[in-house]
């Protein structure tokens, strides 16, 4: 245990600072690993968030300690008890703010992919719908279908939502199993070799992904992702129905 007064405010600072940048490195790597998995973590915005929140969890917390401490103060010990207090009620509630930015569904609807975070979901909406898909997954988020429905007065109430500025992939009692696509996926999905058209990069990040998945090139196509931010690619195999690969590739 390191006495407080054999520090000066620097050393104090320091120590802080290191304590900090290993509390957000453990955070980082669990969003990484769980809510925020590459790319999605690019295209549903993450970085911007997360920056937001390691600033303040590693720089806000040292520095303040930098002002505040003197070995010599009688409340010194109070002092560092709020500003980690402070700190650490940062930390929670930059995770919440997380927590409901988080993508939870990757829908295909239509001929595209989007992605769907927590907050985007009105509590309502999960009313009616099938399970999994009646609350948000904890784990990640999950490749779904989203079709409209056959029965005449439904699809006209979904109609409404629809041109009230609610997306058919906002609506989980909409969803499918993706494996319910593959005809759809089939005739709205688009010649790999488009994408890798498209540039040298775009070329490189497919042939990567199809070597890790070691699937036959002639049954790849590909679809475009759209993010919060930023749009991408999914590789998709047209035999299998399912989703090799979400690529952060442009495809515009």
């Amino acid at each position: 245990m390191i006495a407080l007064a054999s520090l000066n405010r620097f050393q104090a600072a320091g120590i802080h600072f290191t304590i900090s940048v290993v509390v957000a490195a453990v955070v980082l790597a669990g969003l990484l690993l769980v809510w925020y998995p590459q790319p999605y973590f690019r295209l549903a915005g993450g970085s911007d968030l997360m920056l937001i929140l390691i600033g303040v969890d590693v720089v806000l917390g040292p520095l303040m300690t930098l002002v505040v401490f003197n070995p010599a103060k009688k409340s010194l010990r109070f002092d560092l008890s709020v500003i980690a207090a402070l700190q650490v009620a940062a930390l929670i509630y930059g995770l919440a703010v997380m927590a409901q930015a988080r993508p939870v569904f990757v829908v295909f609807a239509g001929d595209r992919f989007t992605i769907v975070a927590a907050n985007q979901i009105a509590e309502e909406s999960y009313a009616g719908a099938k399970p999994p898909f009646d609350s948000p997954p904890m784990n990640g988020p999950t490749i779904v279908g989203a079709r409209l429905p056959a029965d005449p007065k439904e699809r006209e109430r979904v109609m409404l939502l629809l041109a009230g500025g609610v997306d058919l992939p906002m609506i989980p009692r909409y969803y499918v199993p993706f494996a319910d696509m593959r005809d759809v996926l089939k005739a709205k999905s688009r010649p790999l070799a488009d994408l890798e058209a498209r540039s040298a990069g775009a070329k490189g990040a497919a042939n990567a992904a199809v070597a890790r998945a070691d699937r036959k090139r002639e049954s790849l196509a590909w679809v475009p992702v759209f993010g919060r931010l930023e749009a991408g690619s999914a590789i998709v195999d047209l035999d299998r129905g399912d989703v090799v690969a979400v690529l952060p590739v442009d495809p515009f």
